[in-house]
């Protein structure tokens, strides 16, 4: 603390008060500094939640897009998830599931430069169903939906299908080990070649079969 005199002989302290005006000061501008970054955090954090809902929204109106009527606003139960049936040694990947009175009710995307179902998407959501019931032991409509989008102009358009059986499946399955393992004479090719295009044993079967290139 230093002394001085205000003119008038009266001896005047005045570091102690300068010292602790200064230590106010500090203290408040650090409040302030805290205060703001707070602010800042709750508005980057509505900021979140709303594109977040926004684009969650989105993405509810685009799966919903080409629904049939029966399934719009219905809740979804599951999305883009594999199941396992162990039991029949079965794995599957389904895009879409929703919850109806009458049970789970299966629905399959596929984009395609025109609107056609196909045999092995019947295949495809009847192998879904079985992984699904397997592991969840849920009760799975016989019933499903493909929904084709059209790779040009993007409208789409939703087709019931009546699905297959276990035993229809199951005997697809042991047709299919028994001939990726050549046990099979002279299996059936497909119809087209486009069929075996993306498939994983295109190359073997045909060196083996010499019906594939």
């Amino acid at each position: 603390t230093a002394d001085a005199t205000d003119g008038t002989g009266v001896r005047v302290e005045y570091g102690g008060w300068v010292t602790e005006a200064a230590q106010e000061i500090e203290g408040t501008a650090e409040l302030i500094g805290i205060a703001v970054a707070l602010v800042i955090l709750l508005i980057a954090f509505v900021a979140s939640a709303i594109l977040f809902a926004r684009s969650r929204s989105s993405q509810i109106d685009d799966i919903e897009r080409g629904l049939p009527a029966e399934l719009c606003g219905a809740e979804i139960a599951y999305a883009e998830r594999t199941f396992r049936s162990h039991r029949h040694r079965l794995v599957a990947r389904l895009d879409r599931a929703y919850r109806t009175p009458a049970g789970v009710q299966l629905v399959e995307l596929k984009t395609r430069p025109r609107d056609a179902v196909y045999m092995s998407d019947v295949i495809e959501l009847s192998t879904q169903r079985i992984a699904l019931q397997d592991e969840t032991g849920e009760t799975v409509s016989d019933e499903a939906w493909v929904v084709v989008q059209n790779s040009r102009s993007g409208s789409r358009r939703p087709s019931k299908v009546r699905l297959l059986g276990l035993s229809e499946i199951a005997a697809m399955r042991e047709r299919y080990v028994a001939v990726v393992h050549g046990r099979v004479t002279r299996p059936a090719p497909a119809r087209t070649p486009s069929q075996c295009d993306h498939c994983a044993h295109k190359a073997r079967c045909g060196a083996k079969y010499q019906d594939r290139a």
